[in-house]
């Protein structure tokens, strides 16, 4: 090959790489990753790094300090519908319901409240149906992909 190609050639590996790295960075969660989107917008209101703990049983997320004050901080109510991801791939969905609504959803819903009526902002507990937690059979909380996560992570607890 001629000194050209070469150049051409590292060149239009550079750029390939270069897409390859944008493309990577503009999907919400790398691999592995763990998080709750805001249907309506996309946000991110829980990010892997956000998470001190899981609790399986209760299926609380217990949150890191820095975490439950920057959603403190936002100054307004979670509302509306929201995703968790899991290595890019859609694990649950739900709504998340604020702790004044007067409206109730069925057992067959999955609801966060937040901030609980019993805590701090440091608990984001996954339940299913409002006011109460009502789980039905099968339970869409027990997917064994969550917990694997938590575990392989050493965040889970029980």
């Amino acid at each position: 090959m001629d000194r050209w190609s070469i150049l051409a050639a590292f060149f239009g590996l550079i750029a390939a790489l270069s897409l390859w790295l944008v493309i990577s960075l503009s999907t919400p969660f790398a691999v592995g990753a763990f998080g709750i989107v805001l249907t309506r917008d996309g946000t991110t209101v829980v990010k892997n790094a956000d998470i001190a703990s899981y609790n399986a049983t209760s299926h609380a997320l217990i949150l890191t300090s820095d975490s439950s004050e920057r959603i403190r901080g936002m100054k307004a109510y979670l509302e509306g519908p929201f995703t968790i991801f899991l290595s890019g791939e859609e694990v649950l969905s739900g709504v998340f319901v604020p702790p004044i609504m007067s409206r109730s959803y069925p057992s067959s819903q999955v609801v966060i409240t937040y901030p609980t009526f019993d805590s701090n902002y440091r608990v984001m507990k996954i339940q299913m149906g409002y006011p109460w937690d009502e789980p039905v059979s099968p339970d869409p909380r027990d997917d064994p992909r969550i917990t694997q996560y938590f575990k392989a992570t050493g965040r889970l607890i029980h």
